[in-house]
């Protein structure tokens, strides 16, 4: 089974019966009052500071849709999923029901978990929420109906047992590779037990180095097969929640990773070693663009089918730190995640978060979501379907940090 992020953009139809029920909800479009036409919501953040501006007024903000200024026409306060006030004129408000989206891409369980579970639902989820957990083997959904069937410690305790079942049956595939990369770089060093906490055994089998090295190359591989990002996967995510109604928070948690390398000093000493021996040396050298790892992924259409799906995206990155092991690298292996997860962000106007406490991580996350503007306005710009429309929001006369997606597709 591959354990990447593939999986976190499909969503199966699993189910557990504490976690029975799906809602359904209709999504209406939003049209002013004025003309009837279709307007675009842009949710917005303002930020002096870390405190949230809350006395703004439909005048203060403009708009900047593909590098011409519009104003917008109505304007909403929302805290959580209740309108606190409202400007301008609109046919119908904005739907501000929420749905949260928990999709927790890691390869070993953590400890901080139970706390992000009981803080969530002691804390953070109404009973009129939608709530969406995605694990590296299934998908769970809990419908507002079922928030009341069971005591949310009792949800948060059993889905908490669900989670840490999952993550350690779905990274079994990857921590097994990752292991058996280990077991063959160190073969390839010479390098027995470390001490007391080296659990891998003594690693000498009798393979030549040749075998080592082609072993070597195909662990690597396979290790980067298992962790690959689909570009086309992140896009269809983003156009399955786009077609979601209501406020759509997103918090991604993914672990960072690294991958076992022959330490540039071994791999001095192999050369070194090995002058007579053009096979060894043809075998090291394939190595070397393979620890160049070139970037794929295409950022652009994620980023734009992310600020068109109106979802509030948080990449919330665990930054644990590099296992010691004596003879081997452990290289970082996230960085192309890394780039275009936080871009993604970036483009929904939401953020990105290093910590090693996902429980801190999500509480800070879920924070930054609770208070929001809606903006509505009637675009200006015409353009071929598919095209992406840049927007920028700005408070006048004002210095303040304003948070919004990035643009919309045309004909989307």
């Amino acid at each position: 089974m591959k354990i990447d992020l593939r999986r976190a953009f499909f969503w199966l139809t699993a189910s557990l019966a504490v976690l029975a029920g799906l809602s359904s909800a209709t999504q209406e479009k939003t049209g002013l009052a004025s003309s009837g036409a279709v307007s675009v919501p842009i949710t917005v953040r303002v930020l002096d500071g870390d405190r949230f501006v809350s006395d703004l007024t439909l005048k203060d903000f403009e708009i900047e849709e593909a590098g011409m200024r519009v104003s917008p026409q109505a304007l909403f306060l929302v805290r959580k999923d209740t309108i606190e006030r409202r400007e301008g004129q609109a046919n119908l408000p904005p739907d501000v029901s929420r749905r949260l989206v928990l999709l927790l891409q890691m390869t070993e369980y953590h400890s901080k978990i139970p706390e992000a579970l009981n803080f969530l639902f002691g804390t953070e989820l109404l009973p009129t929420d939608t709530l969406e957990i995605e694990t590296p083997m299934r998908d769970y959904r809990l419908s507002r109906a079922a928030l009341v069937a069971k005591p949310r410690a009792t949800l948060a305790r059993e889905l908490t047992a669900i989670i840490r079942k999952d993550i350690i049956e779905g990274g079994m595939a990857y921590n097994s590779a990752l292991r058996e990369l280990k077991r063959v770089v160190r073969q390839i060093g010479g390098v027995g037990r470390t001490g007391l906490g080296d659990t891998e055994g003594e690693v000498s089998d009798g393979t030549s180095l040749e075998q080592q090295l082609m072993q070597y190359s195909e662990h690597l591989q396979q290790m980067e097969t298992l962790r690959a990002v689909d570009e086309s996967k992140l896009i269809a995510f983003a156009r399955r929640m786009k077609s979601q109604p209501g406020q759509k928070l997103v918090f991604l948690v993914y672990q960072r990773e690294f991958r076992p390398e022959i330490s540039s000093q071994n791999l001095d000493m192999l050369v070194s070693a090995n002058q007579d021996r053009p096979d060894i040396l043809a075998a090291l050298q394939t190595l070397f663009p393979m620890y160049r790892r070139p970037i794929g992924l295409n950022r652009e259409p994620v980023m734009q089918a992310f600020a068109d799906s109106e979802m509030d995206f948080h990449f919330l990155f665990m930054n644990r730190q590099p296992e010691r092991v004596s003879g081997i690298n452990m290289r970082e292996q996230s960085e192309d995640v890394y780039k275009a997860l936080s871009g993604a962000a970036e483009a929904t106007g939401g953020d990105t978060d290093t910590s090693q406490n996902p429980a801190t991580s999500l509480a800070k996350a879920l924070k930054a979501t609770e208070l929001s503007y809606i903006l509505l306005y009637t675009p200006s710009t015409t353009a071929p379907p598919g095209t992406f429309i840049s927007l920028e929001v700005k408070v006048k006369g004002k210095d303040y940090r304003v948070a919004h997606r990035s643009g919309y597709l045309t004909g989307s």
